[in-house]
């Protein structure tokens, strides 16, 4: 895994891990990096790519995972 935290953010995009996931300190150059190199991931997709698991898309889905798909007519 590479060390630098810029780098570690947009591996964290590719990897489907949310932007909340990143474990630096509120504050620090470090948090920083990682949240750049993270959005510099995300504005590097394609738009209209679909949504990515693990980004806050597939939380609503998440949220309604074992109810019944009701539609009013």
């Amino acid at each position: 895994m590479s060390t630098d935290a810029y780098e570690q953010g947009k591996l964290a995009f590719q990897h489907n891990h949310p932007m909340s996931s990143c474990d630096y300190p509120k504050g620090s150059s470090l948090r920083q990096a990682w949240m750049d190199g993270w959005t510099e991931a995300r504005n590097a997709t394609p738009a209209g790519g679909g949504d990515r698991p693990g980004m806050m898309a597939d939380a609503k889905r998440a949220a309604r995972v074992g109810q019944p798909d009701v539609h009013e007519s």
